[in-house]
């Protein structure tokens, strides 16, 4: 099987959580604060690590406070840092989660969003079968650096997630990732301002055609739509559950549908999927499920579908 290049910030998550978003010289306590790996290229190459499946996330750490304290952590999950980037730290992510589960990002941006093709320079694309990209990274100065190695290295399909930033990508930098013709990622609010539609359906046919490649929209607790390569439109319906908090459950959704691609899935199928795991993510207090939970929510969910998986519902990690 081939590898998927991730590329891709892992950052430090402060989370605290608040009864509701503060105003002008408010003075509100805190429900906690805690502190966790996050970044939404991370949180995407975990799953495809829970899958056991192989990927090299390009994930730059400086040597600052934060930069320090992301190495540790990662190494505690027996993970290294792909690179290391001197004279510069990594930034955080002030996470602010509302009663409601909803929250609002507060971000400092360091190493962890920069991008060099020297780093990839021993990285053989003939090897590679997706490449995962985040519309935070493109945002960067050096996001050109990124669209110029995806547009000289065109084997492997790339996996656009522009996130909810989308709208301070320039047009020139829309123009070379579209020519890239990357499945898109998207929720349903994002899909819309993309394409200019305010049906979710009319949104993903309308960006499946002018990018010329799958689309998937998520829709919370309605689940997501997907309209394939060819055209074929499906709405697939959520899972019930009680929301905690929102963060990482896109991230978790993409890297689920990158995962159920790699293997051959369907892509309805591995949309399926990751709805299942999104819902299990948005009801517990973190970005990511651990080992146990994915597989409660895996096997789950072959008993209900593995009848439509290819190789008579084998999944290629049980």
């Amino acid at each position: 099987m081939k590898t998927t290049l991730i590329l891709g910030s892992t950052v430090i998550d402060m989370i605290v959580r608040v009864p509701h978003l503060p105003v002008t010289q408010e003075d509100i306590n805190t429900r906690s604060m805690t502190m966790a790996l996050g970044g939404c290229a991370y949180n995407a190459a975990r799953m495809l690590r829970l899958f056991q499946l192989p990927l090299f996330h390009c994930s730059p750490t400086g040597d600052g406070v934060f930069g320090q304290l992301t190495e540790k952590l990662l190494r505690e999950e027996g993970l290294s840092p792909a690179v290391r980037v001197k004279g510069q730290d990594n930034g955080c992510c002030l996470c602010l989660v509302e009663d409601s589960g909803e929250r609002t990002f507060l971000s400092t941006h360091g190493a962890e969003y920069g991008f060099c093709e020297e780093w990839l320079a021993d990285l053989d694309s003939a090897q590679l079968d997706y490449v995962y990209v985040c519309g935070i990274e493109l945002e960067e100065p050096t996001g050109l650096a990124m669209l110029k190695w995806l547009r000289e290295h065109p084997g492997p399909q790339v996996f656009f997630a522009p996130g909810a930033r989308l709208m301070h990508l320039d047009s020139s930098r829309w123009q070379a990732i579209e020519a890239c013709r990357p499945i898109l990622h998207l929720n349903e609010a994002e899909a819309c301002w993309l394409s200019g539609n305010q049906s979710v359906e009319a949104a993903a046919r309308t960006l499946r055609g002018r990018f010329g490649s799958a689309v998937i929209i998520t829709r919370g607790e309605l689940g997501a739509v997907c309209c394939s390569a060819d055209g074929n439109y499906q709405a697939l319906p959520g899972v019930k559950s009680e929301v905690v908090d929102t963060i990482g459950a896109g991230d978790c959704h993409a890297g689920t549908v990158l995962a159920g691609l790699k293997q051959g899935w369907p892509l309805a199928v591995s949309v399926d999927l990751a709805n299942a795991m999104a819902a299990r993510v948005v009801a517990r207090p973190s970005a990511r499920l651990d080992e146990n939970e994915f597989r409660t929510v895996l096997g789950a969910w072959r008993q209900k579908i593995a009848k439509d998986l290819p190789g008579n519902g084998k999944c290629g990690i049980l």
